[in-house]
């Protein structure tokens, strides 16, 4: 029971009696199959016609032409033909099985290693299509893709389909003469023209795929399919070391002369091509020394740009921990985050520290300068007998030499009862003389009192001509409470001090950058 049910399974896993056992590749009309045929160990490469393929009768005839081109060939270096299978349930071919990539995946994948490797590829596939030549077939589509090598650099040159008889009489059966066949970027001029095909038109396409291999890209690009086609035929192509400096003149010369648009103007066959290339050196540098140079370049200023970055404190003191005990490692920090050096016997005097920049404050509003502090005298109330009361504002009494009249000052006030020419009271010596708080206080701007027994000083702006101060309207006299000038006001001489605000005002005041400029 069991091996009923094992059955189906297996027979979906064979083709005929060769055993699946991977896929390799996939096209558009066939696929590659690893098999290994059936009670045997024997491996094989199998290319199958796709079930859609195998209904078209001129995609069978060109499994069954490709089968016999391969069949004709024997070389170390070209795949190997084993069989031929058309049947009404399967069509395929079983080749050779060789695991290995072709020159395109190197080309993606690996450019140095298939450049450290490009002397046997071109060796190796210059031989194959040499013994092709002289066999009477032209292979017509030789390109990165039908190439394979693998990393012991054994090559093997695959897919005959578009393969010709060198004159052209077999191979155009299966052609299809209306269109012209093989992949456009590796295409011959002559083949573009629908020309007989020759040797040299290998050698075109073999010129091609080693100008790839040298430089990444093709010589001709193209916008579109006739545009691409148009550049063969009359665009000059660059020379290789256009696109990779490290390729040698007599490289340039040797794969421009291949690619030539006359097949007269190219080498005549692949013996000359073989002979030319053997006193040709590729490359000025070898390609992986050269890597690992620009690798191990970038890789230092890629370290540089890093250490040349803002570091925080604790980075940095990582790195000069690690560059004491790593000399390799210091050499590659900059000079900044070098571990400090022994100093010498006599130390020099540290150099001042750069003044850091200080943040700029916004503007602040001009105000007037305040007068310096002057001290208050101290009154003495007990010397005072008989204080009188507190008069108006302007109208304070004057002690002998101390205040002047203000020039243009009107309405001086008279001799008040029991004062003797604006002298002390009798029986009463200067400093005893009462005066209100008011005028205690000297007001900012005004000279500092004169103790007795000094002349007294008169303003230096005394003796200037003034010019008259309109008289104002005498305001009624204030309650009898002491009032002090505005904090910042500023008395001239010859300048009316402004009355003191009442209670009602107090609110009212205005900002400091309301005040006028009295200065």
């Amino acid at each position: 029971m069991a091996d009923k049910e094992k059955t189906p399974a297996a027979e979906d896993n064979k083709i005929d009696h060769y055993v699946k056992m991977g896929t390799i590749a996939m096209g558009k009309h066939a696929m590659v199959l690893e098999v290994q045929e059936e009670n045997t160990t024997n491996r094989f490469a199998m290319k199958l016609l796709l079930p859609e393929a195998m209904l078209d009768p001129e995609q069978v005839q060109i499994l069954k032409y490709e089968g016999k081109v391969a069949q004709s060939l024997d070389h170390p270096n070209i795949i190997k033909w084993v069989a031929t299978v058309h049947r009404k349930t399967n069509v395929y071919l079983i080749l050779e099985l060789f695991k290995a990539l072709n020159i395109k995946s190197y080309l993606l994948n690996d450019m140095v290693g298939l450049q450290s490797r490009m002397r046997k590829m071109i060796d190796c596939t210059s031989q194959a299509l040499l013994h092709m030549h002289e066999k009477g077939w032209v292979h017509l589509d030789v390109k990165p893709d039908n190439i394979l090598m693998n990393r012991s650099s054994e090559v093997r040159l695959i897919d005959f389909s578009l393969s010709e008889r060198i004159k052209g009489a077999l191979g155009k059966m299966f052609g299809g003469k209306k269109e012209i066949g093989g992949t456009l970027s590796y295409i011959a001029p002559e083949t573009i023209k629908k020309e007989a095909s020759s040797p040299q038109t290998d050698i075109y396409s073999f010129g091609i795929t080693i100008y790839e291999c040298l430089t990444g890209t093709f010589p001709f690009k193209g916008s579109t399919p006739r545009n691409l086609l148009m550049k063969h035929l009359t665009e000059a192509p660059p020379p290789p070391s256009d696109f990779n400096k490290n390729v040698t003149p007599e490289m340039d010369r040797m794969v421009l002369r291949m690619i030539a648009k006359k097949p007269g103007n190219r080498q005549k066959n692949m013996q000359e091509v073989m002979s030319e290339f053997r006193n040709v050196q590729p490359f000025k540098e070898d390609p992986e020394k050269l890597r690992d140079l620009k690798l191990a370049e970038a890789k230092a200023n890629e370290g540089v740009q890093t250490l040349g970055k803002r570091l925080d404190s604790r980075t940095d003191h990582t790195r000069s921990e690690k560059a004491k005990v790593d000399p390799e490692f210091a050499k590659t920090l900059p000079a900044a985050n070098a571990p400090p050096q022994p100093k010498a016997a006599t130390p020099e005097p540290p150099k001042p520290a750069a003044a850091k920049p200080q943040p700029v404050a916004a503007p602040r509003p001009a105000q007037p300068p305040m007068p310096m502090p002057m001290p208050m005298p101290q009154m003495m109330p007990q010397m005072m007998p008989g204080f009188a009361p507190q008069m108006p504002f302007g109208q304070m009494p004057m002690m002998p030499g101390q205040y002047a009249p203000m020039p243009g000052y009107p309405g001086m006030p008279q001799q008040m009862p029991g004062y003797g020419a604006g002298g002390p009271m009798p029986g009463m010596s200067p400093m005893q003389m009462p005066m209100q708080p008011a005028a205690m206080m000297p007001q900012p701007g005004m000279p500092m009192p004169a103790m007795p027994g000094t002349p007294p000083q008169m303003p230096a702006t005394m003796n200037q001509p003034t010019q008259p101060q309109p008289v104002p309207v005498p305001a009624p006299p204030a309650a009898p409470v002491a009032a002090r000038p505005s904090a910042g006001s500023v008395v001239r001489p010859g300048q009316r001090p402004a009355p003191p605000p009442t209670a009602k005002d107090v609110d009212d005041l205005p900002t400091m950058d309301e005040l006028p400029d009295v200065m």
